[in-house]
């Protein structure tokens, strides 16, 4: 999700944008909500492991979104989501409340996924701006991406890709992208 809302042209933000232990998480997302015109909900993101409660951070997120465009000022009602779920119909069975909402499915495939997040962003550019690469060119670009940021995490003594922090995945795909498009020319 974030290396194609990135290879399309946009920056990604979310609360790991910044690491301040004195800020109130949910403050900082709602403040992260009301800037951001434009914002990705994956609701699938509610597993449970060893028994425990599952995590609603997604569905709260997608709910102070959904208030910020029901209830805020004329901008505020102006903002556009991409709502996510591993299935089309999954949602129907713990947030039945947001029936009548387009849900894109991803059915947890990658290639899927930046499909998915790459015609919603295409769909919400102005007539006048290029369109990002096609889904086609991205998932091919992600693969190669995964394969060629090794030796690169690497050589910046930095952690395997999984074990990044936000902000240095972030670093290493905008590295890796601008690299790939210098080569490319």
């Amino acid at each position: 999700m974030v290396f194609t809302t990135i290879a399309s042209g946009y920056t990604p933000r979310c609360a790991l944008d910044e690491t301040d232990g004195g800020e109130v998480r949910l403050a900082k997302i709602a403040k992260l909500i009301e800037e951001c015109d434009w914002a990705i909900h994956d609701i699938s993101r509610v597993e449970t492991s060893d028994g425990d409660l599952p995590r609603f951070n997604m569905p709260l997120e997608l709910g102070l979104h959904l208030g910020a465009k029901l209830f805020g000022n004329a901008r505020q009602r102006r903002k556009r989501a991409l709502i996510l779920d591993a299935d089309k119909h999954r949602y129907d069975k713990m947030l039945s409340d947001i029936s009548g909402q387009d849900i894109e499915a991803h059915a947890r495939r990658v290639n899927q996924m930046i499909a998915r997040v790459r015609n919603w962003l295409s769909d919400g550019r102005s007539d006048s701006a290029a369109p990002p690469r096609g889904a086609a060119v991205l998932q091919r670009d992600y693969a190669r991406f995964k394969v060629e940021i090794v030796p690169m995490l690497k050589a910046l003594q930095l952690d395997k890709l999984n074990q990044l922090t936000h902000s240095d995945y972030m670093r290493a795909v905008r590295r890796w992208l601008q690299e790939e498009s210098e080569d490319t020319k």
